[in-house]
């Protein structure tokens, strides 16, 4: 795989959106406690490979204190998604939220945030014809909104494990969703009797 979107980028990229503007040494930290195990001179590598690709933006405040964040100027996409769905990247900080909702509530919202998930990809693969010197951006912005998503049906897949009662209750619920969306577009061909 390309340097360009290696995992090792990747998981930087993650990171950053996750806890935002940061420096080098609690970067390295918050990437360690995630699994992510790189040394300190493959994550310099990697930064200046994301830096040179404008992903990232480095801020120099003093002499000592250098800073790391996401460019947002640059991920015009993704600062869309941000805007416009804090609450995905709020819930991902606050998954005992989620839980607490009722089994309904949880079902709706990932309902809800697959399909949106699912409507930005769309737009990125649009916008990837339309500006492809963008294409290395919309892969990162993809690659988070869909892996910030993604995490709903992996908890709402936690409740299924708790009881096979729950999990009945969570296809009746995606039954019903898919056929609210389906019905406005779809005509229903009645059954001969």
């Amino acid at each position: 795989m390309e340097k360009e979107t290696d995992e090792y980028c990747e998981k930087i990229f993650m990171t950053l959106a996750i806890i935002g503007k940061t420096r080098f040494n609690k970067l390295h930290q918050k990437l360690l406690e995630l699994n992510a195990k790189m040394s300190k001179p493959t994550l310099i590598e990697h930064l200046n490979h994301l830096i040179e690709k404008e992903i990232i933006q480095r801020n120099q405040e003093d002499k000592q204190r250098v800073s790391y964040e996401l460019n947002w100027k640059r991920l015009k996409q993704l600062r869309k998604f941000k805007e416009t769905n804090q609450i995905a990247i709020d819930q991902v900080r606050y998954e005992k939220k989620f839980k607490s909702m009722n089994l309904y509530q949880r079902t709706a919202f990932t309902t809800a945030m697959l399909a949106i998930g699912e409507l930005f990809y769309l737009e990125l693969i649009i916008l990837n014809t339309l500006e492809p010197e963008n294409k290395l951006q919309n892969y990162y912005s993809y690659t988070l909104i869909r892996k910030l998503f993604n995490i709903y049906a992996t908890w709402l897949l936690d409740s299924c494990k708790e009881s096979k009662e729950n999990s009945q209750k969570i296809l009746r619920l995606i039954d019903k969703n898919i056929k609210a969306f389906r019905e406005p577009f779809f005509e229903t061909v009645p059954e001969a009797t």
